[in-house]
């Protein structure tokens, strides 16, 4: 019996520290499906410019080292 229980509270406990971390919107609340959705592109975007931005570094380094070899 003390077995279930235990498990029972770990399992509830482990469920309810993922859930935190995400925000959930009313069914008809545009207010927050907008912020979310708002957040969620600057996220996407960042992510994408910090990409560009490593492989125009890495570009960079093999024109200049193409130059140097000459």
């Amino acid at each position: 019996m003390k077995k279930i229980f235990i498990y029972i509270l770990l399992t509830f406990f482990i469920n309810n520290s993922l859930l935190s971390n995400e925000t959930s919107c009313k069914k008809f609340d545009l207010k927050c499906k907008t912020k979310k959705f708002i957040k969620e592109t600057k996220d996407y975007q960042n992510k994408g410019i910090d990409k560009s931005k490593e492989q125009l570094i890495k570009t960079k380094d093999k024109v200049l080292e193409g130059v140097k070899k000459k």
